[in-house]
């Protein structure tokens, strides 16, 4: 550590002193030699940043930096700005946002900011996001970046979808039969949004050809033409299901990932059949006998039971009265959020 005697006279005692020692970091040793041979040449700046590879306005900054400091000048400093904001806002409101995270930890700092609002306090949002970032308030399974758009979304149907008549709307889903040693077959329904009638079919897999076959079964069985169908984004209602609606001009609808109750008709339904079929011992292994049960309880379903929803009329009884008395079918369909 000779080099420290030529940058600054009568230091060598002090560079091998071990506190000194301690105290520098290998950075500050390497500017140290930059400065040394940069004496040692004549003090030329340009020379010294070329032989090097730095610019010369660094040497400018680490000369500064030796005259005020000294040899502890060369160690790195921190970067961190010096005028930080720091949080404006009072303990009570501070307390306040940290007690109905935690109470409602799923919801947004805008719901946060509606909350507090309606106790005449007014915060920011973005003071409320901070504040549940600082505090570690963010759980990362809820709070999740949103995803880019995809180049070619999916469809959604339009908010406020008016349904005046049948077909107009027709949501289609599958439900799975659990059979015994893990096996299942998939049950596949389409039902009309106004009249609440479904087409009933089981298939033993759910590819989109299945899809497409349903999808022609309910063209030929629905006593009214199909106009709009509405599907989750699974890969039954894809490829040629999908291929199938555009050749025959019927607008096809996804619902947002993860959220079934956009599909709120067909999944109620679901749970009808649930309680009132499956559970009443209607599961067979054998594929052909549970086609022609699901065809019974589709029967049964249009045709006898009666629908709270209809007024206990059943879809067939509806659909008889939509034709000769004029009832009053304007439905409005909103996104569930």
């Amino acid at each position: 550590m000779t080099i420290y005697g030529t940058i600054l006279p009568g230091a060598a005692s002090i560079a091998r002193s071990s506190f000194l020692a301690d105290q520098l970091t290998e950075r500050a040793r390497y500017k140290i030699k930059v400065l040394d041979w940069y004496r040692g040449h004549g003090q030329d700046t340009s020379l010294t940043a070329r032989h090097f590879g730095i610019g010369r306005m660094t040497l400018y900054r680490w000369f500064k930096r030796f005259k005020q400091s000294g040899i502890i000048g060369f160690n790195e400093y921190s970067r961190k700005p010096k005028n930080v904001r720091k949080p404006v806002i009072q303990g009570d409101i501070l307390m306040r946002i940290i007690q109905l995270r935690k109470q409602y930890p799923a919801w947004s700092k805008y719901k946060i900011r509606t909350l507090l609002a309606r106790e005449n306090i007014h915060v920011s949002a973005s003071t409320i996001g901070r504040t549940i970032k600082r505090r570690g308030l963010i759980n990362r399974k809820i709070s999740k970046k949103r995803r880019k758009a995809a180049l070619s979304p999916r469809a959604r149907f339009p908010k406020g979808l008016s349904i005046s008549s049948e077909g107009d709307m027709v949501q289609i889903d599958t439900k799975y039969i659990m059979l015994t040693g893990g096996k299942k077959y998939y049950q596949f329904t389409a039902i009309d949004v106004l009249s609440k009638r479904r087409i009933l079919r089981v298939y033993a897999s759910e590819f989109s050809r299945n899809g497409k076959a349903f999808l022609e079964e309910r063209i030929k069985n629905f006593p009214f033409p199909i106009k709009t169908v509405q599907t989750d984004n699974g890969s039954p209602f894809l490829k040629e299901f999908d291929n199938l609606c555009k050749k025959l001009d019927i607008s096809h609808y996804f619902i947002y990932p993860r959220t079934p109750k956009q599909n709120t008709y067909v999944e109620i339904s679901h749970q009808a059949d649930k309680k009132e079929f499956y559970q009443q011992g209607n599961v067979c292994s054998a594929l052909s006998v549970m086609q022609e049960r699901i065809k019974a309880w589709e029967y049964i379903w249009n045709n006898i039971r009666p629908h709270q929803a209809l007024n206990y009329l059943t879809p067939q009884e509806y659909s008889n009265r939509l034709k000769v008395v004029k009832l009053p079918t304007k439905h409005f369909i909103t996104l569930q959020t």
